[in-house]
């Protein structure tokens, strides 16, 4: 048995108590004068020298009373001893996690990094086991247990030791938390009794992401190694794109220069250079202190091909260069059915062409069509949006069908009764009927769906109030006649104002009003036109690309089934299998897709990247990691605090004191009716002394 706070026991030496107040004999406190008496001479009692122990079965619950207190005070348990490497006879597992992110190009890490796991290899033993894998933004297997155990035993180190030279840094992004926990896991696949290690080999640099870790459950006996490597100097300056801006000048372009906190330069150029050059004609003097970033406007682009934006006069150029996609405007044409004169301001056609402006990223095309006439130009990749807005043909209905099974968006207004036949045509749900509403006044929107992707964008409560617009007329219908559909809006009378029916892969909006000023105030509120433009985005089929993206990173390319498409890049042409859309870009550079339109984007390296400086080791603390102990005297206190911990667990568990306070509280009970009972038990009464013969 042990005890989690031993002083305690030195409370049984209070059992020396009972035994010396037994032994004292007190004279009787209390005196009485006899008128009798006072003539006769005092004489005290005879009290001998040695005292006897009297009442012995009261003294023994008292002396076990004191010791069950002080028993159940220093919380005794039954212990079970750690383990603390397992079985060391099994050999250990060890998954050797290498940095490959773009922080790794700097001067001198990689050959640090490569002599480190080097150097892991030589700790190993001929019963140890070996997992390699490289991460940066994602984690990849570079050696698995069980290729290791394949190979014979004298194989095994020139087979890892080969797999290492093969290897190079990379240009992505740093994600040591997700290679960590894979790191975990790779090493649980499998039951192990030996030490399990993670031998982690990064210059852990402060871009280092880390999620995932804080509060992560780590098995027991699992340890992690971390071996930092440092560049021969320190300090970073970086180079990062800004969101575009709409400016007048097309050739300009705002950029975002960082400089890490352990920086000593702080004075940079910028400007345009080519493969090969060193200098650049046109550069712009910057100066951004330590710890600190700028936003400057890049200067004009010189025309001509191949031209990168870089950043000179910094010691690591690995984040310098940016590469810029240029930029050609996505063409967009939304059609409109109506008849109705562009300059009337009292019809919805007036208000639709204004909604839409052209911009450097998109230009927009409002194309009118009268109700009669043939719908057969809905076949253009830019087709993107159809709008109706007066009763069609019954002819015409498959057309726009057709358009919404394969992706796009149909918004139809329900300006009038009339409407009531192109609505049934189109739901294909049989008669829905369609009334006039009664409205007092005016009516107001209630009840939206923030979570469907048409109302996501005014998910915030910023953006959430659409108590301001006022509707003057709207038309009822039953949304329980069109199976399917979802009811994305109300009136505050009940009345569905907006609803969603699926067609195909596409969608058809239902509006129960129109934007026209007899209607509403729609189309002069704030939320029309982003509820125009969330419709056009969610009524795109053909997928889209970013002008920027960031090295390693998946790129989702436009869906092309059953075709093989070619990516143009740094490193040539890449195939793209049919059917796949999922695209990583190993090398910042240009990539261009061929297609019908050819669409070149950019992929650069991530920004976190430039974030070089060393990472505070209060954030690894936080994060609660088994760090393997780095001595002797470490590796004890740290089984010591295991063993404290794992007492505490027990003794919380056990209870023991529980019982012992039961006992003492019964032997509190057992004494005070015993010492009441010998207190009123009558004295018994001395024999008188006989005289000898």
């Amino acid at each position: 048995m042990s005890f989690l706070t031993p002083l305690f026991l030195l409370g049984g030496l209070a059992i020396a108590g009972p035994v010396i107040f037994h032994l004292i004999r007190r004279n009787t406190k209390e005196k009485f004068t006899f008128s009798s008496l006072m003539f006769l001479k005092a004489d005290p009692p005879r009290v001998t020298r040695k005292s006897k122990l009297e009442d012995i079965l009261l003294l023994l619950i008292r002396c076990t009373l004191l010791a069950v207190m002080a028993l159940a005070f220093s919380r005794p348990f039954f212990r079970s001893k750690v383990n603390p490497a397992n079985d060391p006879s099994a050999g250990k597992r060890v998954v050797l996690l290498l940095d490959t992110s773009a922080s790794m190009q700097r001067k001198g890490l990689w050959k640090m990094a490569q002599d480190q796991a080097r150097d892991t290899l030589k700790e190993l033993k001929p019963a140890d086991s070996l997992a390699i894998l490289t991460f940066d933004s994602q984690t990849a297997a570079l050696m698995r247990f069980d290729q290791w155990h394949e190979l014979a035993e004298p194989n095994r180190l020139p087979a890892a030791k080969e797999s290492l030279n093969a290897i190079e840094a990379g240009w992505g992004g740093s994600h040591l938390g997700n290679a960590i926990l894979t790191a975990a896991e790779l090493l649980e696949e499998n039951e192990h009794v030996g030490p399990k290690q993670i031998v982690v080999i990064t210059d852990l640099q402060e871009g280092s992401q880390l999620e995932g870790l804080q509060g992560h459950d780590w098995p027991q006996g699992m340890q992690i190694t971390l071996k930092a490597v440092k560049p021969d100097s320190a300090g970073n300056a970086g180079l990062q794109l800004k969101p575009l801006q709409e400016t007048s000048d097309a050739d300009t372009q705002p950029v975002r220069l960082t400089n890490s906190e352990d920086a000593s330069n702080e004075e940079f150029r910028l400007g345009w250079l080519k493969p090969g050059q060193e200098n650049s004609t046109n550069a712009v003097s910057v100066y951004v202190p330590a710890g600190q970033s700028r936003t400057v406007k890049a200067p004009r682009r010189p025309a001509g091909l191949d031209w990168k934006l870089t950043l000179l006069d910094d010691g690591h150029g690995f984040d310098n260069t940016l590469h810029i996609a240029p930029l050609t405007p996505e063409p967009v044409r939304i059609h409109y059915i109506g008849n109705e004169q562009p300059d009337n301001t009292e019809a919805m056609r007036f208000y639709l062409e204004r909604a839409f402006s052209q911009t450097r990223l998109q230009h927009v095309n409002v194309l009118t069509h009268p109700p009669n006439a043939a719908l057969t130009q809905l076949t253009r990749p830019d087709d993107r949006l159809l709008i109706i807005g007066d009763a069609i043909k019954e002819d015409h209905v498959d057309h726009v069908r057709n358009f919404a099974e394969t992706g796009h968006s149909v918004l139809l207004t329900l300006k009038s009764e009339a409407m009531r036949g192109t609505l049934t045509a189109l739901a294909k749900s049989g008669p829905v009927p369609l009334t006039e509403a009664r409205v007092n006044k005016y009516a107001l929107l209630t009840q939206l769906d923030f979570e469907h992707p048409l109302l996501a964008p005014f998910n915030e409560p910023r953006f959430s109030d659409f108590t301001k617009i006022h509707f003057w007329k709207h038309r009822s219908l039953d949304p329980a006649r069109l199976p399917g559909a979802r009811v994305l809006a109300r009136f505050d009378d009940g009345d569905p104002a907006l609803l969603d029916l699926p067609i195909g892969r596409g969608h058809l909006f239902i509006l129960t009003c129109g934007w026209q000023p007899q209607d509403s105030q729609l189309a002069l509120a704030s939320k029309f036109v982003p509820l125009l433009y969330s419709m056009l985005e969610l009524g795109e089929s053909r997928g889209s690309l970013k002008a920027n993206y960031f090295a390693g990173d998946p790129i989702n390319l436009p869906v092309k089934p059953g075709q093989t498409r070619t990516l143009n890049g740094p490193d040539g042409k890449v195939e793209i299998p049919p059917g796949s859309n999922i695209f990583h870009a190993k090398k910042p550079g240009l990539y261009t897709l061929q297609q019908t339109q050819p669409v070149t984007f950019a992929v650069n390296v991530s920004p976190r990247e430039s974030r070089t400086a060393p990472l505070a080791l209060e954030s690894l603390d936080a994060m609660n990691l088994p760090f393997s102990p780095k001595t002797g005297q470490a590796a004890k206190n740290a089984q010591k605090r295991e063993q404290t911990l794992i007492d505490e667990q027990l003794e919380k568990r056990q209870k023991i004191w529980r019982w012992l306070i039961v006992v003492a509280i019964l032997l509190v009970l057992l004494e005070t009716w015993l010492g009441g009972w010998l207190w009123r038990k009558p004295a018994t009464a001395p024999e008188p002394a006989t005289e000898a013969p």
